[in-house]
């Protein structure tokens, strides 16, 4: 399937200024970036129920009784699953509207030691590179990683090496935001953070919608390995190695994990494999608790 320009679904293209990797969605691959990540009930339907309506509904919206600027902010600790939501909302949304158009922007692109150069950058970024792509009339979805890369808390970068410098690059996300909103309501913006004090407080009451991506609860916790485990045993089939691990006790080990993050989880089922002896055969929860121990002391030290 071509799009706009004749160019391949899959096909990942990169802005003429750096700033942004962009993509058609939906893409079937894409659906674990929504179904398997595990929030509290009510999220995914919130980011669903406004995202549909702020694409559908903004152009008819004035800025003075509806001021709305497509932005969306999705804050928590790391490994809670914040950029793989963006991006399944943004699959989500691409199956609504037939075809999106999905970027991310890049972070490391947005910074420079050059004086100026951070300001001129963001606002090539929002008054350029993204009205480019909401040119091709499609709804445009854009991730911005770590939003503070973008605009940081003004009051917070007196204290910085260079907080001339930031302060103007925050004032020219500000000004971006605001005519992105007013002349291109096809785009919707999606930001995240793992620090949300540090985002400054101008472009917070921009947003329209915050939703917090906390650590998961035992119950979650349970989910998120038991999908883990799931992929694993299929995969450790054809390499003679099961997964003896039942629902009672599944259930008890997650509720000893309180303070792991979904990554952590995640990767704490591949280590526990990796702790299985050849002669065992078994991967059993006594293996599970083995890389949850290695995982908290890691963290301590």
């Amino acid at each position: 399937m071509t799009g706009p320009g004749g160019w391949a679904k899959e096909d990942l293209r990169q802005d003429r200024y750096g700033f942004l990797r962009w993509r058609l969605l939906p893409n079937q691959g894409w659906e674990q970036w929504w179904d398997r990540i595990v929030v509290p009930e009510g999220v995914k339907q919130r980011l669903l129920n406004y995202s549909r309506q702020a694409l559908g509904l903004r152009s008819e919206f004035t800025q003075v009784g509806m001021p709305l600027h497509g932005l969306i902010l999705l804050h928590g600790p790391p490994g809670t699953g914040k950029t793989s939501l963006a991006k399944g909302l943004g699959n989500r949304l691409g199956q609504h509207f037939g075809e999106i158009i999905f970027a991310e922007v890049d972070a490391h692109a947005m910074p420079s030691q050059m004086l100026g150069e951070s300001q001129r950058n963001v606002a090539n970024l929002l008054e350029k590179s993204i009205p480019e792509l909401a040119s091709k009339d499609l709804p445009v979805v854009v991730l911005i990683d770590e939003v503070t890369s973008v605009a940081v808390n003004r009051q917070m970068a007196m204290g910085g090496t260079d907080p001339v410098d930031v302060i103007r690059a925050t004032d020219a996300a500000l000004h971006g935001l605001d005519r992105l909103a007013s002349d291109h309501p096809n785009v919707l913006l999606v930001a995240t953070s793992n620090l949300g004090g540090a985002i400054d407080e101008a472009v917070m009451s921009r947003t329209d919608l915050v939703v917090e991506v906390g650590l998961p609860e035992t119950e979650a916790r349970r989910e998120i390995l038991a999908d883990s485990l799931e992929e694993l045993g299929s995969i450790l089939k054809v390499r003679s190695v099961r997964i003896g691990v039942n629902g009672s006790e599944l259930s008890d080990f997650a509720a000893e994990l309180d303070g792991f993050s979904g990554r952590r989880l995640r990767k704490l089922v591949f280590e526990a494999v990796l702790a299985v002896k050849t002669q065992e055969r078994v991967m059993t929860v006594r293996h599970l608790r083995l890389a949850a121990g290695r995982a908290t002391s890691a963290v301590k030290v």
